[in-house]
């Protein structure tokens, strides 16, 4: 009966949205629909009995999560948060449980934003998506948690408010990549920083050299690496803390150059340079890339196998990054609001968690991803995901 409702969940996600729709993908009780709304979607998740029947107690005490997506509901939908939506939902039917379904009510932020009333009942709030419409939408949320779950501009909004960062920053790749120049550091090793010649005090390149000095590792400034090439005696391990797309890219293609001519050498770098349009991947594995990562699906992964299977058996695709990350997202959040009354930043600081593509480790405030992953460009064309 459950594979029967999931099949039911893909074929009406396949429908088109309408703002005013709403989508009983599941067996629930009907609320009253409000034309004005800009409410896509109230899924109610409850648990199966014997035989395959619904039960339905009188008195649920549901977990509501309250989902706000820029879905474009009037027009051509958008797909990439069709997808996180999918995620979402996947999650929310694992997670239900006869002592604490979930409720989740869905609204698209193309239509206009969740009114106060709707609010103020949600036990978890995931989005908006993008730094205005959070601010936007902190006055009507009243002191409620905010999960950010994709913009990392968001991380400035934590301190003064309950707004959550969930994919880590920058600072935390920075951070990881030094941790991880320093556990493989060996004698012999020299340890570049390289940024170029017309970018001097960049807020990357501060942070790289703060966290260098802290952690006790002499490095040297360069814009060139070939002017290293022969002169270690161990590796020569470059890290690349420039913010310019075309100086990455040149720098770890002379990198690449300078191992297959027979050099020792490594290129740490932030997920920038995954992203960089006109720079190979085979570069990247030529020059032995060890890049610190927000989001990473290992598909050797039992888990993310099993995942992978259960999503094509519903929409007879391949589940992508967006899928991923809203899986992740709800099934972290969910599993502690269905062991909790409610989010806290006690429990988020104390409750790491590692999931299909994204890690959980909030810091000292309870509001602020740190968790990077760590991963290895192999020279057969093959990337490690290194614990």
């Amino acid at each position: 009966m459950k594979r029967y409702l999931l099949i039911t969940l893909a074929f009406l996600l396949m429908l088109p949205v309408a703002a005013s729709a709403q989508w009983y993908l599941f067996p629930g009780g009907r609320h009253a629909k409000d034309s004005t709304s800009a409410k896509t979607s109230d899924n109610v998740f409850v648990p199966l009995g014997h035989e395959g029947e619904v039960v339905i107690p009188e008195e649920i005490p549901a977990a509501r999560v309250s989902l706000i997506l820029p879905l474009k509901s009037t027009g051509t939908p958008n797909s990439n948060f069709l997808d996180f939506y999918s995620g979402v939902l996947m999650a929310a039917n694992s997670l239900s449980t006869s002592e604490k379904p979930i409720q989740l009510s869905v609204y698209d932020s193309t239509v206009g934003m969740p009114n106060i009333s709707d609010l103020e009942n949600s036990d978890l709030i995931i989005g908006p998506v993008s730094y205005e419409d959070v601010q936007r939408i902190l006055p009507r949320a009243k002191g409620k948690y905010i999960v950010s779950p994709l913009d990392p501009k968001v991380a400035d909004l934590t301190d003064r408010n309950n707004v959550i960062q969930a994919p880590s920053g920058w600072e935390a790749q920075v951070d990881e990549l030094v941790r991880w120049v320093g556990s493989d550091r060996r004698g012999g090793d020299i340890i570049v920083l390289l940024q170029s010649a017309d970018e001097r005090d960049g807020e990357m390149t501060s942070r790289m050299a703060l966290k260098l000095g802290e952690s006790g590792i002499p490095y040297d400034i360069s814009s060139t690496p070939s002017s290293f090439e022969g002169r270690a005696k161990g590796t020569c391990r470059f890290i690349v803390a420039s913010e310019k797309d075309e100086f990455c890219s040149s720098v770890v293609r002379e990198i690449a150059l300078m191992n297959i001519r027979g050099s020792r050498n490594a290129v740490y770098s932030t997920s920038r340079i995954r992203s960089l349009g006109d720079l190979e991947v085979e570069s990247l594995h030529a020059a032995s890339a060890h890049i610190a990562a927000t989001y990473y699906a290992d598909p050797g992964d039992a888990k993310v196998k099993r995942f992978d299977q259960q999503y094509k058996a519903l929409f007879k695709g391949d589940p992508g990054q967006w899928v991923y990350q809203g899986y992740d997202l709800m099934n972290y959040f969910g599993t502690i609001l269905a062991e909790n009354s409610s989010i806290s930043a006690d429990i988020l600081t104390s409750r790491n968690w590692k999931g299909l593509q994204t890690d959980f480790k909030f810091d000292e405030s309870g509001k602020t991803n740190t968790a990077v992953r760590r991963l290895l460009y192999n020279t057969n064309n093959t990337i490690s995901l290194v614990r």
